[in-house]
């Protein structure tokens, strides 16, 4: 009977019978899916699911329909290479380490010679230079640093017989400047283009004018003004060059265009494709079909801590991933401990072992535009070009990117977002891993940072991370403790430990991030700061009394959202606040360690 119903199952399920049997699955409507959906949001609507972003994007749950790219679409046919190169920069003091450096990284995965940062006081030789080179016998660099154009411009252009050096070498002036908050020295323009004229034809085959909007980036832009600002300044420039005497096909020809990949996913790919398809509609307006430009990238150094600084290294690695999938030329990973400190082997290792595994691990080598044909991505992608074109063409109303940087209006806008981001820091709604949360309490000792301030002639774009503000409390926090110790918070747990642990590991974990101590006790102690924790039914049993017994000079906390009410009434008896989810916690912290500063816990008497 077994042989017999086996042999009946094989019948069965035949590939002859499968081929006969046919199979409809139900259809359903979108608006079916939400309600689905809404069944299990626990009273949440489904626009609670909708993300609303820093660019005015509104990021979906569900993407059902491809928007309107064809197959041939300048951002996605754009590249001619299906890879990256790897460009981890190199820095140092003399140019002997730099040598070993160089060659260290050449033989470990760099694909070219890629420096920055080598210092006022480095020197190059002419055969210095040709020692550096003869390391690759076609040499490929990657320079986008100032202070290298001026050491190697003329003596790559006396190497030409030697070396036809190919790759990307120059800096942004316009950018740059910004940053110093000064005119463009139209002494120093002058000098470039001169320059420029020499190098271009000394080494035709390197990308010698480079446009970066890491500045913009750091400063706290959003992505559609990164794209705008990139076109605006490749607007300016090309106007520039063409009264010198210069042809638009081969200006474009020598761009480099370098940006600063986040840490949004998504977005960041989008950001990237979309320059692309923005670039081939902006040469097309100069007449020029057919140049796809040079595109770099580097970590964003607005998300990167100094606190728990190995989450560095994760944040680097989804952006890197980013980069990839967005198509990057040239690709620089920064050390994780870069924040802080001079990176070591092991830091520069494992950036440079993040684009490699990426490359060979993950196998990205060889694929070209994986993001295509993705709802999400095409839609993001076609979003960020619509609404970066027009922001490109409100720069140019306003005179182009030069006259825009020169009367502070671009500083004004990026601010705008700069104060966004800040209130998103502040109220933990961004996630600092490390820093904002789950903060370990042993800290990274910061030194105090240089806070004088160059006269600048125009309103400067600001250097600024998104952990800043909790960074610069941890240092206050360091300098009080070590001049004398700071008064340890002491959190009054009423009830049960099941009760009071929710909102006192919610105390703790604050506290954490800028290192004050605290202690759990069961009644008021001698403490200048007391933060109650427990539930709102104990908090109706208790706040009360605890009101009228504690010190004048003690400062008396909720952990937790009373009712209106019952806020009320506690402030009016010496409530000093409650503290919450969505709360500015760095006013809270700020407040907390000025009370702490007020009184020392041996002089608080109950």
């Amino acid at each position: 009977m077994k042989a017999i119903t086996l042999l009946g199952r094989e019948a069965a399920f035949s590939s002859n019978n499968m081929r006969e049997k046919k199979y409809a699955f139900e259809s359903y409507t979108i608006k079916q899916w939400q309600t689905l959906v809404e069944s299990s949001l626990k009273g949440c609507s489904f626009q609670d699911l909708h993300t609303n972003t820093y660019e005015g994007l509104t990021l979906q749950p569900l993407y059902t329909q491809q928007p309107t790219t064809p197959d041939n679409h300048p951002s996605r046919w754009w590249s001619k290479s299906d890879s990256w190169y790897v460009a981890q920069q190199v820095t140092a003091d003399t140019t002997s380490i730099i040598q070993k450096r160089v060659e260290e990284e050449l033989s470990k995965g760099s694909d070219v010679i890629a420096l920055k940062n080598t210092g006022d006081t480095t020197t190059w030789s002419k055969d210095e230079l040709d020692q550096l080179l003869s390391l690759q016998e076609s040499p490929h660099i990657f320079i986008n640093d100032e202070r290298m154009l001026e050491k190697w411009c003329p003596l790559l252009v006396e190497l030409k017989e030697n070396h036809q050096v190919k790759g990307v070498f120059g800096y942004d002036f316009i950018s740059q400047e910004a940053l110093k908050g000064q005119f463009l020295n139209e002494e120093k323009l002058s000098q470039w283009v001169i320059q420029l004229n020499e190098f271009s034809l000394a080494q035709p085959d390197v990308k010698s004018i480079v446009i970066s909007t890491v500045p913009y980036h750091q400063s706290g832009a959003n992505a559609v003004q990164e794209l705008a600002s990139a076109l605006a300044e490749a607007a300016w420039i090309i106007n520039h060059l063409t009264q010198k005497g210069w042809k638009v096909e081969e200006i474009v020809r020598r761009m480099h265009i370098q940006f600063a990949t986040g840490s949004t996913f998504f977005l960041e790919i989008a950001k990237l494709r979309a320059f692309r398809a923005l670039w081939t509609h902006f040469i097309g307006c100069y007449g020029v079909v057919d140049h796809p430009v040079s595109v770099g990238s580097e970590s964003s150094p607005l998300n990167k801590t100094v606190q728990d600084p190995h989450v560095n290294i994760l944040r680097s690695g989804n952006e890197a991933f980013a980069a990839a999938l967005g198509g990057v030329n040239y690709q620089h990973v920064e050390p994780f401990n870069a924040t802080y400190e001079k990176p070591l082997a092991l830091s520069t290792r494992i950036a440079r072992n993040l684009q490699l595994i990426l490359k060979e691990e993950v196998f990205l080598k060889g694929l070209s535009d994986p993001g295509g044909g993705s709802f999400y991505i095409e839609s993001l992608t076609k979003q960020l070009s619509e609404q970066a074109w027009s922001y490109f063409l409100q720069i140019e109303e306003q005179g182009g990117v030069q006259e825009a940087l020169t009367k502070g209006w671009l500083q004004q806008e990026i601010d705008q977002i700069w104060t966004l981001r800040k209130q998103d820091s502040a109220t933990r709604k961004t996630t600092l891993v490390g820093t904002n949360r789950y903060a370990p309490y042993e800290k990274i000792d910061i030194e105090g940072q240089d806070e004088s301030n160059l006269s600048s002639a125009i309103p400067p774009l600001v250097r600024r991370t998104i952990g800043q503000e909790w960074e610069q409390l941890v240092a206050k926090v360091q300098h009080k403790q070590a001049s004398h110790s700071l008064p340890v918070i002491e959190l009054i747990c009423l009830g049960l430990l099941k009760e009071y642990k929710p909102r006192a590991d919610f105390i703790q974990g604050l506290l954490s991030t800028v290192g004050l101590k605290s202690k759990i006790t069961n009644q008021l102690g001698t403490s200048p700061v007391q933060i109650v924790c427990g539930t709102n039914q104990a908090y109706e049993q208790s706040v009360q009394g605890l009101l009228s017994t504690k010190a004048q000079n003690q400062h008396l906390y909720l952990a937790g959202k009373p009712k209106k009410d019952q806020f009320i009434a506690w402030t009016d008896a010496g409530l000093a606040g409650t503290v919450y989810e969505g709360k500015d916690m760095i006013l809270f912290l700020v407040d907390l360690l000025k009370q702490l500063e007020e009184v020392n816990s041996s002089e608080t008497v109950v």
